[in-house]
């Protein structure tokens, strides 16, 4: 399985963590780049904290979703295309839901 980045794209991202009840999510800045990467697990409810009543409140507007069966691949793709975050050692896990296991 592989990433999937939700951009602008609410209705994608929930039905994807609907069938996808085991993966994992990270919250990240819109492109083109940032420094906030947070890793979750699917099932957690998160709030909307940008614009509740607005199109695509989770995915649109500053920030963004990423997708994934595995944490390693979440990690993976951060490495890959958020140069922004120089070195990824440790990852910022959600300490609610704790997607570490």
């Amino acid at each position: 399985m592989a990433t999937i980045h939700w951009i602008d794209d609410d209705a994608g991202y929930e039905g994807w963590l609907s069938a996808h009840p085991h993966g994992f999510m990270a919250n990240l800045n819109k492109p083109p780049g940032g420094l906030y990467f947070r890793i979750h697990r699917a099932t957690h409810a998160l709030p909307d904290r940008s614009k509740p009543n607005s199109v695509n409140p989770r995915t649109g507007h500053g920030y963004s979703k990423l997708t994934a069966e595995t944490v390693a691949e979440l990690i993976a793709w951060a490495k890959l295309n958020l140069p922004t975050l120089k070195e990824f050692g440790e990852p910022n896990y959600c300490k609610t839901c704790s997607p570490r296991g």
